[in-house]
Order: C-alpha cells, then structure tokens, then sequence
C-alpha cells in the first residue's frame, strides 16, 4: 500500500491511498478527486492525463505520459514513457503542484486499509490513541438504550412518548435517504466513503466522522472510516475515548456529550483536550441485537452542536449502515466464493493439459490490464470505449473462462505434439524394422537356395552373396533415409509442400512380407497426416478443437449470470473472430465483435506465441510476438488501436505466472 500527499498547489492537502495504478491529471469531465484510478486535480499547468503512477511487484514507479510542461524527480525531468523507481519519501513536482509519496505497511487483518487495534493495547497499527479513563464515567448530555430507541423508531413501541409530526418526519426522511443510498452499494470501500458524505450532508455542524467495526472472533476493533470534511485523517490527528467505545459497543447506548470540554472530568482527557473537541455523538452500529461497532461524529466549533433529535437520528442511521455492512460484507463472500469457484474450474480444465497450465490466467491479466489501459487512452478511435468497475470485472472472467470448453476436446487432441501420435510413430517404426527384416530375409533365402542347386563353384557364390548383401544394405540405408524423412515431416513446424516428391515416393515404395504379399511402407491415413502444410492437427482434429468456442459460450449460457456479467458468454465466444471475417466460430466481422472480445485476441495471441509450455513448439520472444502481432494488424485480422494501446502501456512486459 502506498499513499500520496498533495503539499503544494491548488489541491493541496489531498490524501490518496494507492494500491494499484494511478493516473494524475486534469479533469473538466469528472471534477476533482479520486475518480476509479483517477485523481483528477485543480492545477491549470497540467496535462489532462499528466503522470502515472504503478506497481510492478514490490516495486513502485512514476512514469510521465507526455505532459506539456513535463514531470520532476530528485529534481530532474522524466522522459514521457520511461518510468522510474520511487523510494518513500520521494517528492514529485507537475505544474504548480508538488506531491509526497509515502510506502505503507499493509495493515494487520484487515482488507480495508485501515489497521486494526485492541483497546487493551490502547493504540492501532498506526498508533491510534485509545483513551484510557479509569475509573471514571463522563457526564453524558444523553445516554439512549440504542435498541430501545430503535424498536420506537419503528414504532413497535408504544408505551413510548411519540415524537411530534415534524420531528418523526425529520428522522424518518433521514433515515430513507441513508437506507436509499446505500442500499444499492456492494463494494465495501465505496460504501464507507458514502457513509461519511452522508454524514456530512445530514449533520451540518459535524467536522469527523469516525466508523469501527468490532471483530467479535478476535475481540479488536477496526476504524473503517476516519475522515474530516477537508479528507482522511492521519493517526496523530484523531484520539477515541475507551470508555465512550466501551459503552456504546459493550452496553448498546448511544451517546450525546453537548459540551466535552466544558465536562470537568472529561475535559481533562487528551482525546478531547489535544484535539479540543466540544460536541459528540456516538452510536451503536446494530444488527439483530447484534452490535458490529459505532459511528462517532464531533466537532471543535463548540457546543450544543448536536441535539437529543441528532441523536436518534444517528443512531437510526447506524442501524441502517449496519445492514448494509452486512450486506456488502455477504456480497464479497459470494463474490470470494464465485471467485474461488471460476479458478477452480479453469485449474481443473488446465489440468488435463498440464503443459499449457498457467495460459488461462495469464490472458485474464493481459486481457485486464489491456481493459484499464484503454480505459485511460487517449486514441481519437477508443475515445468512446469506457470501461467501469464492473465491466472490468467482467471481462476479466470472460478471459478466465474462455477455454473452458476444451472440457469437450478429446485429451489426445488438447495434447497432440506432432502430426502423428507417438503409438502411431510406433507402429510405423515397427513396420520400417519389419521390412528391413523382410528383406534380409527373402537375401538369405535366395542364396540359400542357390548354394543347395550347386550351379556356382565357391568362388562365385562367395561373388554373388557380396553383391546380395551390398544391395540389402543399399536398401537398408535408403529405408533408414526414408523414416528419418518422415521423423522430419513429422514435426508440426514443417511445411510439406517443400518436398512432396520425397513423401510421395515412401508413398509408393513397397516391400514382400513373410507371406510373399506386398505392402506399403506407409497407409493412406499416414500419408494424409503428414501431408498437412502446417501444424500437428488434421482437419478433424482442428475442428474438434475449435468446437471448444462453442462447448465455452454453451456451458456459460447456462449460468445465471447478473446483470454486471451478463455478457460474459459473448464476451468469450467471440475471442477467436478476426475482424476481415476470417476467424470462427461465427465468423464475425469488425462490427459485430465485442471491443472486450478483440481485446482478449490480443491477449489470447500473444500468451500463445510467447509460452514456452505449448507441446507442438517452443515459445518465441516478446519481440517477435509483437512482429506478428503487427502483421495481424496490417491484414486487417486484429485491431490497430487496441494493439497500439497493448505496446504503448507496456502490457507486453508485464506477464505474470
């Protein structure tokens, strides 16, 4: 994990968290911020796409993309295109800007990018501030039985004295804009973020935010948001009060304090005294009588911020904020789950092909890569083609599954090396060393039979068997020229049209076996076989193969897939179309191919070249993949800009696996 400080400029105190690639530039189209690997900023003196920042292994790099007024390093230009290795620390200067880039540990048992921490330890992973107050209790402006508070909310209460008309009105309608917008947020980092502007939105006096969750398995707390309303809050600027935690998460209240500092005792703490907070309100995150943590807001403007109706309020909102913590969480244990169940199935199909195992996954990271690259492309021809979160996602598992039809393909086919079996090269020895015998056979017999009708004296016997062994070793050596011939012919790299005239006359050689018949040294389905130009495939066997295409989108027709993925089917049935026509199984053109399905040809084609695991021939160099990649490219099969695009950022380098 990585984050970047915005010091000097326009934008100046911006934090953002970077886990993967990080595009900076300026924006009129999104506005400022962070915008789905885009941070988008207010300075006039940068380019639209400016800089980029990524990962390669542990290794972090900054690469400028042609800006006009060019990116500084240790305080030298960069070269547009020729990345360079950060350290932590490292100052970047564009425009009128200057950025910090910081490495960070990655936190202890979370996935959320915030650590965790233990109320006995009294602080987190980044040194957290947990308060400790002992022995002392605050004087709390309000302390409300959240559950309680909750079922009259509802009304299943009531025995309660009922809220007035506007009052109910208030609460319930902030209520349903919290339960409105979250309700459609699965992806748990976008649902923090949008819990905190609505937080911000509701509660005009707020100045922080602060979300913890409670892992009831390990008994640590872990803060899930920590923002004020200028961004994230660093661990030296936010202190919790253990006894406030301990209250609200252990006793279920929810808590108002209109005057911390103004509370003698707990005045005197530092959380509130370093920080000078003055109003709070801190509410259990509720789910099934189940407490999954609080929600805190305060402020240092002063007192009487926030009111006992504030107070409901939050802690209805939390409820529903618990709900959806569920919820996403459910959500990304089914997406783990779906996750676990697509790569088990590709290493399943990958396992009975050993020697291509691996190529499913490295097309899905080529394919993903190239996906976000064209995102952020700038080409006139991909200036339409957008890709989101979910769109990436789904192209990503259209390439981890686009062979999974090979589960129709006969074994022997996936893993045929050379254009015969290995027990039809066999049998065809066999038959070479069974003619070789015929004839040294049928030698020894004619001489025999010559010695016992006594017509040649010894001396010209002796004459006539040199010249019969002579003749039977010519042919032995032309035999032996023969199947090194076919050995040759064998391979799927060679082209037979070089020399059909040395096959067609193995062809029609013949030898006499035991029982005085005549046979060929090689059948009709043998000659066939080695005829093909190329390749180790006959005809019927590169359909049974190509059929994978359509055993692929027949299986994944059959999942119900969501709305998010529901082309994923198309997406892969199509990864073998070429765009003059040519490819199959449908033999689409240009037009009616899915841009993610010629993205994944690229891919596809590429990791084929280059793998040095496929049974039919050694990979080659990423050069000259590329080479015949351009020539692809120049025949109209493949697409330019999407290839441009491919060598441009660099996808070609980062192979994985």
């Amino acid at each position: 994990m990585a984050e970047l400080i915005i010091r000097r400029g326009p934008d100046s105190g911006t934090r953002v968290q970077v886990a993967g690639d990080l595009i900076i530039g300026r924006s009129a189209r999104v506005g400022s911020g962070l915008h789905a690997g885009f941070l988008s900023l207010n300075d006039a003196e940068i380019s639209r796409r400016h800089v980029r920042l990524f990962r390669e292994g542990t290794c972090w790099f900054v690469e400028d993309l042609g800006s006009t007024n060019g990116t500084l390093l240790h305080g030298r230009f960069l070269r547009p295109g020729q990345p360079r290795e950060l350290a932590d620390g490292d100052e970047i200067f564009f425009g009128n800007s200057q950025a910090v880039f910081r490495l960070r540990s990655a936190p202890a048992e979370t996935d959320t990018g915030v650590a965790d921490f233990d109320l006995a330890a009294g602080s987190d992973g980044e040194g957290l501030p947990i308060v400790s107050e002992r022995d002392f209790q605050p004087d709390v402006s309000m302390v409300v039985d959240a559950s309680r508070l909750l079922q009259r909310l509802r009304g299943a209460a009531p025995d309660e004295v009922a809220p007035t008309d506007d009052a109910l009105f208030k609460r319930m309608q902030a209520i349903v804009q919290v339960s409105v917008a979250l309700g459609a947020i699965t992806d748990r980092h976008e649902l923090y973020r949008r819990i905190a502007e609505l937080l911000f939105e509701i509660f005009a006096g707020a100045e922080r935010v602060f979300v913890v969750a409670l892992d009831r398995r390990t008994g640590r707390y872990r803060t899930l948001v920590r923002r004020s309303r200028e961004g994230e809050l660093t661990a030296g600027e936010y202190a919790l009060s253990r006894t406030i935690v301990r209250q609200v998460v252990e006793q279920g209240n929810a808590l108002l304090l209109m005057d911390a500092l103004g509370d003698r005792r707990f005045g005197a703490q530092d959380s509130v005294v370093n920080l000078a907070i003055r109003s709070v309100m801190c509410a259990p995150l509720l789910h099934d009588e189940e407490v999954l943590g609080l929600i805190q807001v305060d402020t240092r403007e002063g007192p009487d911020a926030f009111s006992s109706e504030d107070l409901e309020i939050l802690t209805g909102i939390s409820a529903q904020v618990a709900v959806a913590m569920k919820n996403a969480r459910l959500y990304e244990d089914i997406e783990g789950l779906f996750e676990g169940f697509v790569k088990a199935s590709v290493q399943a199909i990958e396992a009975r092909d050993p020697t291509t195992a691996g190529h499913s996954f490295r097309v899905a990271d080529y394919t993903e890569r190239l996906a976000m690259a064209v995102d952020r492309a700038d080409l006139p021809a991909l200036r339409a083609v957008r890709f989101d979160r979910e769109q990436i996602q789904e192209i990503r598992y259209a390439a981890l599954l686009h062979d999974f039809g090979k589960v129709g393909v006969r074994e022997r086919v996936l893993t045929k090396a050379k254009k015969l079996y290995p027990y039809e090269l066999r049998e065809l020895r066999l038959r070479f060393q069974y003619a070789k015998a015929c004839l040294e056979r049928q030698a020894w017999r004619d001489l025999l039979d010559l010695s016992e009708a006594g017509t040649m004296s010894p001396a010209e016997f002796r004459r006539h068997r040199e010249e019969v062994e002579a003749q039977v070793q010519e042919e032995i050596r032309k035999l032996d020229g023969f199947l090194e011939t076919i050995l040759e012919i064998n391979e799927p790299d060679y082209y037979y049209d070089k020399n059909t005239g040395r096959l067609q006359a193995i062809h029609d050689y013949r030898f006499t076996d035991r029982e005085g018949e005549s046979l060929p040294l090689i059948g009709e389905y043998e000659f066939s076989v080695l005829s093909f130009a190329h390749g180790s495939l006959n005809p019927e066997e590169r359909r049974e193969i190509e059929s994978h295409v359509s055993h692929t989108f027949e299986f994944l027709s059959l999942i119900p897939w969501t709305r998010p993925l529901a082309r994923i089917p198309e997406i892969a049935h199509a990864h073998h179309e070429k765009l003059d026509g040519t490819g199959y199984p449908l033999g689409l053109t240009a037009e009616e191919i899915p841009v993610q399905s010629k993205i994944m040809a690229i891919a596809d084609i590429f990791d084929a070249l280059t793998a040095g695991d496929r049974p039919y021939r050694e990979g080659i160099s990423p050069d000259l993949a590329l080479a015949i990649l351009g020539n692809e490219v120049k025949e109209g099969k493949l697409d330019g800009a999407l290839f441009r695009v491919f060598v441009d950022a660099g996808i070609h380098r980062a192979r994985t696996g």
